[in-house]
């Protein structure tokens, strides 16, 4: 009964993200999910309290990742296979269910409150960097469709934004257990959190840039909606280059392997053909150079050509891990393996510098290392949904873009396939948005402001919240007694 409790507040957890948003809940759930250890009927012994995260984490994982089976329903071979896709899930589960083996040794109610938001976070960081790293899963994306929740990631990063909405989560408990926790107790709890929050709208408010200078690019989108797998290349290629010859913006964006051929000479492809002086084309290719296969993201002007190969290769998608030990999965992921690219992560011209990302690479913060050194103005991130079907999935990786324009303070052009598209400034505000299984495109002229991504702040308050975990340990052991 307890192990489906956890199991059941897994899932409700699962509607505190997009495209749910129901975050009133959180401060429900965490509170109830903490009462519940407190009053643990079962033997608490390391294992059960594995078994508690295992059911949570897999509740949880099993609707926050639904869309995992779906690239396994484009190919029709590779349709029996869709039940590998909760390998996913019950993996990162195990990771719950270990990180949740801490909540043995915090049976008293102030050690829980304290605690428990940096163990999600734990869980969180460690779901990030292991193995491929897949940071897809963090909680603060539940703050990427409200204000609030726009300056604590702007401001804070992810991690402190993850912290920080967990800590809310859980605030009810303190009037529950009011009785319990002594003043002291609660001045420690949440005495850091004013002097955090206050020196750095300080240091900001001083360092913010004092230039105004913008430019003005015209821009179109196009979301042309090509089937995987099932489209005429020779007509895919005639309508964009129809759609070449009819815009009159300067950039043209497409999305992430949209040009439907294989591309053996960069400079034999039709398009270059068509272009005008004054325009430029972003369009992503596959493309094969010395026995090599890359993803693409080409950015096309009549007298030069500049190319950004895929860094950060999806596996079992893009390449298949061990592949002499699993050689039946080639079935899913094919017998050749794209190349991860090594050039510089930077697209320029006409003064305009542009982060340019593929695909999935958008949920990775350290695409973000360079950009104030590299002065970029622009983050263009040009994918392809169709494989992640019609229900979560194009809707979560639309607001992880979302993210990434408020943290590292740019705007952001994001063009997908088959949607959702759209262009968000730095502050988060969607300018415009295309809906999904549309084909569609929509033009803009959009102001480029001249900004800063805060990357030195976002590293300062990782290391802030390290250090407040070892700050809560010391203060705890030496000058606390705690009532059960």
């Amino acid at each position: 009964m307890i192990l489906f409790k956890f199991f059941i507040l897994g899932v409700l957890s699962s509607l505190l993200f997009p495209p749910f948003f129901m975050m009133p809940l959180g401060l429900i759930i965490f509170p109830f999910l903490i009462y519940s250890l407190i009053h643990i009927s079962i033997k608490k012994n390391i294992i059960n309290y594995f078994y508690l995260g295992f059911f949570y984490g897999l509740g949880f994982l099993i609707v926050f990742l639904s869309w995992i089976h779906n690239p396994f329903l484009v190919n029709h071979e590779t349709k029996n296979f869709a039940i590998l896709s909760v390998m996913l899930p019950i993996f990162l589960s195990l990771i719950f269910g270990l990180v949740f083996s801490i909540f043995k040794y915090l049976r008293k109610v102030f050690y829980l409150i304290i605690f428990t938001p940096f163990i999600f976070l734990l869980i969180e960081l460690i779901i990030s960097n292991i193995i491929y790293g897949f940071p897809w899963i963090t909680f603060s994306f539940v703050l990427s469709n409200n204000l609030v929740g726009f300056y604590f990631l702007k401001f804070y990063g992810t991690s402190l934004s993850s912290y920080l909405i967990l800590f809310i989560y859980i605030l009810p408990l303190i009037f529950i257990y009011s009785s319990k926790l002594e003043n002291k107790k609660l001045f420690l709890f949440i005495i850091h959190l004013p002097i955090l929050i206050t020196g750095v709208f300080l240091f900001l408010k001083l360092n913010l840039d004092k230039t105004k200078q913008t430019k003005k690019i015209s821009i179109e989108l196009f979301q042309i909606l090509s089937p995987i797998y099932k489209f005429d290349k020779n007509l895919i290629e005639k309508d964009i280059i129809n759609k070449i010859n009819n815009s009159n913006a300067e950039y043209l964006i497409f999305a992430e392997n949209n040009y439907p051929h294989l591309i053996l000479n960069i400079n034999n492809i039709n398009i270059l053909k068509h272009l005008k002086d004054n325009k430029k084309v972003i369009i992503g290719a596959t493309r094969k150079d010395d026995s090599k296969y890359y993803n693409s993201f080409l950015f096309l002007e009549k007298e030069k050509i500049q190319i950004f190969d895929k860094q950060i290769l999806v596996p079992f998608g893009e390449f298949l891990p061990f592949r002499s030990y699993l050689k039946f999965m080639e079935i899913i992921s094919g017998n050749v393996d794209f190349t991860s690219g090594n050039n510089k992560r930077i697209i320029s011209s006409n003064n305009i510098n542009i982060l340019p990302i593929i695909c999935y690479e958008i949920i990775f913060n350290k695409i973000l290392k360079n950009i104030n050194e590299n002065k970029i103005d622009i983050l263009v991130n040009i994918t392809n949904d169709s494989w992640f079907g019609d229900k979560l999935g194009p809707y979560q990786h639309f607001y992880h873009s979302r993210m990434r324009a408020l943290i590292s303070n740019k705007n952001l052009i994001r063009v997908s396939n088959n949607g959702i598209s759209g262009i968000i400034d730095n502050n988060g505000k969607i300018i415009n948005s295309s809906e999904l299984n549309v084909k569609t495109s929509f033009e803009h002229l959009l102001e480029i402001k001249n900004t800063n991504y805060y990357n030195l702040i976002h590293n300062f308050l990782m290391l802030y919240l390290t250090l407040m975990i070892f700050f809560y340990l010391i203060f705890i052991k030496y000058n606390f007694k705690y009532d059960k």
